[in-house]
């Protein structure tokens, strides 16, 4: 599906949407070494700031399936947050 790169101590998997490199939450949570969820409640708590299709994409489970953008189970429903690195540069000025 994708290949690895190393972000500092962590190895990351490289994802795509759009011709653009995404990172999850549990991307960022893992590479700043913050608990799980961190990520996503500094994204809610900002939202209003992120513009969704240029700091981060909502993508339905079967999309990414289809596109194999990840790994993600055949059991998930919810819209994956995926974001851009406009996002991520956005997101991590709040740690």
């Amino acid at each position: 599906m994708s290949s690895l790169i190393k972000v500092g101590n962590e190895n990351v998997s490289v994802k795509e949407f759009n011709g653009q490199r995404v990172v999850t939450f549990k991307d960022i949570d893992s590479v700043h070494e913050r608990p799980d969820g961190t990520a996503r409640k500094r994204f809610n708590d900002n939202k209003s700031r992120f513009v969704e299709g240029e700091d981060f994409y909502k993508v339905c489970p079967s999309e990414i399936r289809t596109h194999k953008i990840m790994d993600i189970s055949e059991m998930a429903r919810e819209d994956v947050t995926l974001l851009t690195e406009s996002g991520y540069l956005m997101l991590v000025k709040s740690f």
